[in-house]
């Protein structure tokens, strides 16, 4: 029950696209949890982070790890002699020498082979079993929010460790689960070529010890500071043509609709923050209309939302 209250907290304060998903090591021994299955066929990490922000409950044990190298990493396996060494990074070109390549081989962190038996993962709100970590795809905007719920409870920045390689397995599940601190991870190169995970998204993991606590904070900012500062987010810079001495009358618009383009589709009825707009029924069908034209806050959600650019805005009196 509190797995399912911490999601959909998460997911109504941040209007969270995907679930976060719940990421546990089986430790030598422990029962498999109620709920999840082994797929068909063997996949990345990463891959099932993705499979399980859609909705899947899974369980990996070793011969269901298709990346050697994230299941060495996380201690399912021993790590073949041409991994460790790091000459695997040379042969495809993503590291310039056998230095470098062990260099970041040394600094990642790693589990000891057969520490873990198994990955599990699951939507957070689904998940039947306690989580080591809760790792959420995001824009950085919502990362951004997440980080400040932290720094809300204890007042402290966070340091992030990261890198462009191992992200999912290293920077995401073993570093949280070694550092008990959130961290940050852009993807690695086998990640983003593997998984659906888009160009502007980014993950962040946190210990699920401190989810509770930060999701209280998250909460708390929920209430007032995200929705303002949402609202001021499309806030336009000052329009050239009027003076910069006068940013009151910058932000005095006047929202203007070409009744032939607009198609009453209800877009802008639905994403305007002051209810400036609104359908009305005409000969030709529905039609959007200015109903609050004072009320508005000039964000320009509607003219960028508009499918047939039917809204304009322009400063008032022009």
């Amino acid at each position: 029950m509190q797995n399912k209250m911490l999601a959909d907290a998460m997911r109504k304060a941040l209007t969270l696209r995907w679930s976060p998903v719940a990421v546990r090591l089986m430790r030598p021994g422990e029962e498999i949890p109620a709920g999840v299955a082994e797929p068909a066929e063997r996949i990345r990490h990463c891959q099932s982070i993705t499979a399980a922000r859609r909705g899947n409950c899974l369980y990996l044990p070793p011969r269901k790890h298709a990346c050697p190298d994230g299941s060495g990493i996380m201690g399912l396996t021993t790590m073949s002699p041409k991994l460790r060494s790091g000459d695997l990074y040379l042969l495809f070109k993503k590291l310039p020498t056998i230095e470098c390549a062990r260099k970041m081989i040394a600094g990642r962190p790693e589990f000891e082979p057969g520490s873990y038996t198994a990955t599990v993962v699951a939507p957070l709100e689904k998940a039947t079993f306690e989580p080591d970590v809760v790792i959420l795809t995001l824009w950085p905007e919502q990362a951004m929010w997440l980080c400040c719920s932290s720094t809300y409870g204890s007042g402290e920045r966070q340091v992030f460790h990261t890198s462009g390689y191992n992200s999912t397995c290293a920077d995401l599940t073993v570093q949280v689960m070694k550092s008990q601190q959130m961290n940050i991870s852009f993807g690695c190169y086998g990640a983003r070529a593997s998984s659906d995970v888009e160009d502007f998204e980014v993950y962040l993991s946190i210990p699920y010890g401190q989810l509770p606590t930060i999701v209280a904070s998250l909460e708390k900012l929920a209430a007032k500071s995200i929705p303002e500062a949402r609202r001021r987010l499309y806030m336009p810079p000052v329009i050239d043509s009027v003076s910069h001495t006068d940013r009151e009358a910058v932000q005095r618009v006047e929202v203007v609709i070409d009744a032939d383009r607009c198609n009453g589709c209800g877009i802008c009825e639905a994403f305007c923050p002051e209810t400036v707009l609104a359908l009305e029924k005409t000969g030709d069908g529905e039609k959007a209309r200015v109903i609050a034209g004072e009320k508005c806050c000039a964000c320009y959600t509607c003219v960028g939302q508009c499918p047939q650019q039917a809204i304009q805005l322009r400063p008032a009196g022009r």
